[in-house]
Order: structure tokens, then sequence, then C-alpha cells
């Protein structure tokens, strides 16, 4: 059994609303068909502190069990603070699951002068995210353009299209190009995360047309996966960690409650409830370590 994890930042479950939430307003057969054939569990991104979820806090109780907006007292955006990435370094999924002798990637392409500035403790604008911080406390090498050249992984956009007008001589692939570089990826490893976060970034933006663009390009992504990953051995699991594109008429995330969506080898799931992101981490651990069959 092999999971790809895709983990789509800012993505919550909002109204039937084709002018507030663009995943109603774009064409979108493969979401309509996730959402149809595939149980969506809706779980709370708050975890019982007052204020809107941000991403800092939110993926590190995400990522590691931990309420980490309980830690801190308040919801955290941007990077991980000291206290969050010690929470990350003891208590992540990625550590969890290489603990118990699971291979794990990260597919995710960086490029060699953000690294150098993230890997910069001097450096406070390009400080570390919550799974850059997961992937180097747990040894995972960070994927670079040179693996991206190669095949070997996937700039966060899915297509590339960014690292092409930074100036990279790089191929802009297709979504469904990109849907074969994750599962190649992932056909090494037991886990595989993909991180996309132009959802959040986009919802900001509050561009509808944007918007809506992005859904579809999420959307053919995922529909060509489902058809390379042969759902009756391995597990494609989607969640967020709050929302935000889902309502575009405000500026800000939501307190809409995030999917999390489990398609597979799911016979013999955790007998675990998903309630909230702290559930997130135990219950996949659960899923490994039972194999799922």
């Amino acid at each position: 059994m092999k999971m790809i994890f895709i983990f789509i930042d800012g993505f919550g479950l909002g109204e039937e609303d084709k002018d507030k939430n663009p995943i109603y307003a774009a064409k979108t057969p493969n979401f309509d068909y996730i959402f149809n054939n595939f149980k969506v569990i809706p779980v709370d991104a708050s975890l019982g502190i007052n204020g809107l979820p941000q991403s800092a806090t939110g993926q590190t109780a995400l990522f590691t069990g931990v309420n980490a907006p309980k830690v801190l007292g308040r919801h955290l955006s941007g990077q991980p603070t000291q206290t969050l990435k010690k929470i990350i370094n003891n208590n992540s999924l990625f550590k969890e699951l290489i603990d118990r002798g699971f291979e794990v990637a990260n597919s995710n392409v960086y490029r060699k002068e953000y690294l150098k500035k993230m890997m910069d403790s001097k450096n406070k604008r390009y400080r570390p995210s919550v799974t850059s911080v997961m992937s180097i406390s747990s040894g995972i090498k960070l994927k670079t353009v040179e693996d991206y050249t190669k095949g070997c992984g996937i700039y966060h956009d899915i297509t590339g299209q960014i690292l092409a007008e930074s100036g990279y001589d790089v191929d802009v692939i297709t979504p469904a190009e990109a849907a074969q570089r994750l599962k190649n990826v992932s056909m090494c490893n037991d886990f595989t995360l993909f991180e996309h976060f132009m959802t959040d970034i986009i919802g900001h933006s509050m561009d509808v047309d944007k918007a809506i663009q992005e859904i579809q390009l999420l959307d053919e992504f995922l529909g060509a996966l489902i058809g390379i990953i042969d759902l009756n051995e391995d597990i494609i699991f989607i969640t967020s960690d709050h929302g935000n594109i889902e309502d575009i008429s405000v500026k800000t995330h939501t307190f809409n409650k995030v999917p999390v969506i489990v398609m597979g080898n799911i016979s013999r799931l955790p007998d675990l409830k998903l309630e909230s992101l702290l559930d997130i981490t135990p219950f996949i651990v659960e899923i490994f370590e039972t194999g799922a069959k």
C-alpha cells in the first residue's frame, strides 16, 4: 500500500453559491466525481481558539496532532515559530512514519536560491514553512529545479509555469503530466506529500476569474491522478489547513470546516473519528500500522 497525500492550502467547504464559491462556478467534472463517489468528511480547523484559523498553527496541528493554536494561545499565520518548530521536530507525521520504517517523500520542488535563503537563520523573510521544517527535521532531501528537469518532482503550481516565468529554462507541463510525475515519485515511497498553496494565494486576491481557473486546474490534476492510481491497492488522501478560496467574497480565511477525502484501499480504516485537524496525523499513522487491509 502506498499513499499520496495532497495538501491543498486554504480549501474549505463553502456554500453552494456560484457568486461566492468558485468550485460551483467552475467546470469541475472530477471534483463532482470525487464528491459523489467518496466520503467527504468535514473537519474543524478552529481547534477551540478564537479568531480565524491560520497556516502556521493549522498546518502544525494537521501534521503533528498537537493543538498548536492552544499551545500559542492564538492562531498564527505564515511560518512556524521556534515553539512550533519544536513541536514539528518531535511529532511530525514524517517522523512518525519514518520511525516505523516507512519510506517518505516530499514531491515539491524548491528553487536553490530560495533554499539558500530559507536555510539562513538570519534571513527572517524566508523562514521555512511547516512542511519544509517537517522535511528537513526528518532528514528528507528536498527536491530542486534539477529534479524538476529530470521529471522527478513537481512545482507547487502544478504546471511549473511560475518557474518558467521566473527565468528558468524548464518545460511547462500539463496537469496530467504533473499527476504522472507524482505517481512516479510515489512508486518509490510509502508516503508521498504534494503541497499546493496557490488556492490560498488566489483566495486572498478575491479575483473570481483566477479562482475559477485555479479550481479547474486543480480539478484536471486530480482527475488525471485518479485515472492512473490503482485505488484497489493505494490511497489518495486530500485535505487542507483552513478555508479561504471557497468564499471569494472575503479577503481573509474563513471559519468553514475543511474536507478530508480518503480514496482507495480503505477496507480496514482505523477506528478513529475524524473531527478536527488534530485527528489527521494519528489517523494516517494508524492506516499504515494496520496496512489498510
